[in-house]
Parts: structure tokens; sequence; C-alpha cells
């Protein structure tokens, strides 16, 4: 394994067997991404969802459903105890990318949920890359999240736009058909 750091947040990454540059604009921080010489690059971040979460979760979105929000009667269906908001889960994907690139576009994502989440789990969201387009600036990720035990709960692909100075930054490549996009 090789570990690249930087402060200018540089990172040279071995995708589909070619090298890929990408650039995390957020100057003056620190990131780092492991790397091997053949495998494609991986965002990872880990949390912990309370009771708190899900209830601030269900107060901005309006998803008061009962299996979130209620004790006794969650503890009397399916899973017989409070789960997670799927979506809220899920937002971890966006989050990953727009801390670790800000200013880029989520533009799509496919998602399967596989188990619930409880209260108190701690789920660990994976972000592999899979292909780069545009020059670079195209990302195709395949998006897991697993629990504390290495039980996948979410599955699915997303497609990210780093942002225009990215791509300048970063690629000789004269630009393409991204203005559709």
């Amino acid at each position: 394994f090789l570990r690249l750091s930087s402060t200018l947040c540089v990172h040279m990454l071995a995708a589909a067997g070619r090298r890929l540059r990408l650039r995390c604009p957020s100057a003056g921080r620190r990131c780092s991404t492991t790397i091997t010489s053949d495998e494609p690059a991986v965002l990872s971040e880990t949390r912990v969802f309370t009771a708190e979460d899900v209830t601030a979760f269900a107060r901005l979105t309006g998803d008061d459903n009962p299996l979130h929000a209620d004790v006794s009667f969650a503890s009397s269906e399916r899973y017989g105890a409070r789960v997670v908001h799927g979506m809220l889960y899920a937002s971890m994907f966006g989050a990953i990318v727009g801390v670790r690139y800000p200013g880029s576009v989520y533009i799509s994502q496919s998602l399967s949920f596989r188990r619930p989440v409880f209260l108190g789990d701690a789920v660990t969201a994976t972000l592999t890359l899979r292909r780069s387009g545009g020059g670079g600036r195209l990302l195709d990720f395949e998006t897991t999240a697993a629990n504390q035990h290495g039980e996948l709960v979410i599955s699915g692909d997303a497609r990210v736009l780093l942002p225009r100075a990215a791509r300048r930054q970063n690629s000789s490549v004269p630009p393409d058909d991204l203005a559709a996009v």
C-alpha cells in the first residue's frame, strides 16, 4: 500500500489500470488516500447513528414513520426495534464526496437497502472509484455501507461531477461532452 498526503490535497489514484489525478480544492486542508498500484481509489467514513439523529432527520423530512420514531410500535414489528431512516445513512455517500471534493455535483445514485440499521449501529460508508471520464472530472463509484458486524446494509452506484477548476488543474484532455451534464 502507498499513502499519499499533502497540504494541497493532490492525489494520484490508480483506477482501472490508469493513473487518475484528483485535487481537493480546500486550501490549507490536509487529505490522504490509501491506494495500491492495481486497485481503485477508496473513500470511506464511519458514523454511529443516535436517537437524536433519527429525530432530527424525521423533523427535517417529515418522515415520522413509527418504525423510526415509536419504540413500542417498532418493537412489535418486523425488526423488533427502532430503525434508522434508510435515506439518512444513504446520505453519507454524498457527504463524503462533498467534503472530499468541495463544489462537486452529485449527479446520480442507485440504492439497494439490504438490511436495517438500528440506533447505535456504526455504519461505514465506502465509495470505490470504478471509472473516470470527461478528462478525469466525471467519476463513477460503487457505493456500499456495512454495519459494525461487517454486514452489508446498502449498496449501489454513484456518479459525481468534479468542479470545472478541478478538471482544468487535473487534465490536459480537451473538454468533451460534459457541457451536456
